[in-house]
């Protein structure tokens, strides 16, 4: 009696194949999920940049001041009109834009932070002037980063953070140049 020789895999040898290629893709999966928070905050960050941009061409084209309003949760463009500054509401792309529930904002202008220590210390002196707050409260403030006609810029530093999924915390980091030029990260970082 002659034997063939048997070509083709076994079922044993297709179901080892499959077993591995399913704990190799199991593997990759729990690899990208801890970069992942990574680029969602880098993808914010390249949104902000590419608004910021957006805007500071407007001003060069039509000589009009603009500026950046920023919060903890939140930042929103504004503009200088009737002397006083008024909130871009009919853009998409520049109206007030909500950061999600795990990411907050750090804004540092010209090297110094957005709100200093003694600014939030409480004074029997401020008593007579809460009134006056609660008055200005309706009214939009000045912007904390400023876009001049010129295409010049506040310098500043914005942080995009939060925590990944090990507690970790994680950035990604606008900085703005008074030459009006933006970048993610410090120059001399290396991503």
């Amino acid at each position: 009696m002659t034997r063939k020789n048997s070509c083709g895999f076994t079922l044993l040898e297709v179901l080892l194949v499959a077993l591995l290629m399913g704990l190799a893709a199991a593997a990759v999966t729990l690899t990208m999920g801890n970069s992942n928070k990574q680029q969602d905050l880098d993808k914010l960050a390249l949104q902000f940049m590419a608004a910021t941009e957006l805007v500071l061409d407007e001003t060069i084209l039509s000589g009009q001041f603009l500026g950046i309003m920023v919060k903890e949760d939140q930042y929103q463009f504004v503009y200088f009109d009737d002397d006083k500054w008024q909130t871009i509401a009919d853009d998409r792309l520049l109206s007030e834009r909500q950061m999600p529930e795990d990411v907050t904002l750090q804004l540092v202008i010209e090297g110094l932070p957005l709100t200093q220590e003694d600014e939030e210390d409480e004074s029997w002196f401020d008593e007579p002037f809460i009134e006056a707050e609660t008055e200005l409260e309706n009214e939009v403030k000045e912007p904390e980063i400023f876009l001049f006609p010129s295409g010049e810029m506040s310098a500043f530093e914005l942080a995009f953070s939060s925590q990944n999924q090990q507690g970790e915390s994680v950035e990604a980091l606008v900085v703005g140049s008074a030459l009006g030029q933006l970048s993610l990260g410090r120059p001399d970082d290396h991503r």
